[in-house]
């Protein structure tokens, strides 16, 4: 495991442990970030009780900005078919997209034995099933990969 530089005390010049102290803060990737300048990137302190101040209100700052990015997750609808990660919830688990999974697969067996390429099935079954996929899609399903 590699070792981290973040948020750690360091004097600036090793041999002179009463003088300037440093700390390594993460500096986020977005223009836009609730973090203040002041806790971004290397900052350099006058003594080492400043450097623990800054050190204790960046600290304080992460716990309110996850507290707050908790908050605004709650209620979130983007993730309609797998609310609260209840595998029950999947859309793919439901009985009507499972019945029609079955019956493409069904009809995939039975041109597969009809002597049917794998490019053909999948053809065919978009258009028996009037899927809205390309009828030149290169990609299977994983079903389709797995037929023997």
């Amino acid at each position: 495991m590699r070792m981290s530089n973040h948020n750690k005390i360091r004097p600036v010049d090793k041999n002179n442990l009463n003088g300037k102290y440093k700390i390594l803060f993460s500096t986020p990737q977005t223009k836009n970030s609730n973090i203040p300048m002041e806790f971004r990137g290397l900052q350099i302190y006058n003594s080492k009780s400043l450097a623990e101040e800054a050190l204790k209100k960046r600290k304080k700052l992460t716990k309110i900005l996850e507290e707050k990015r908790a908050k605004s997750m709650q209620g979130n609808k983007r993730a309609l078919g797998n609310s609260g990660g209840d595998q029950s919830n999947l859309i793919q688990f439901s009985s009507e997209v499972q019945k029609l999974k079955n019956a493409k697969i069904k009809r995939a067996k039975e041109l597969y034995k009809d002597g049917c390429s794998k490019s053909e099935i999948l053809r065919k079954i978009i258009n028996e099933f009037n899927l809205d996929r390309d009828l030149n899609s290169r990609s299977w399903p994983k079903w389709l990969t797995e037929l023997e």
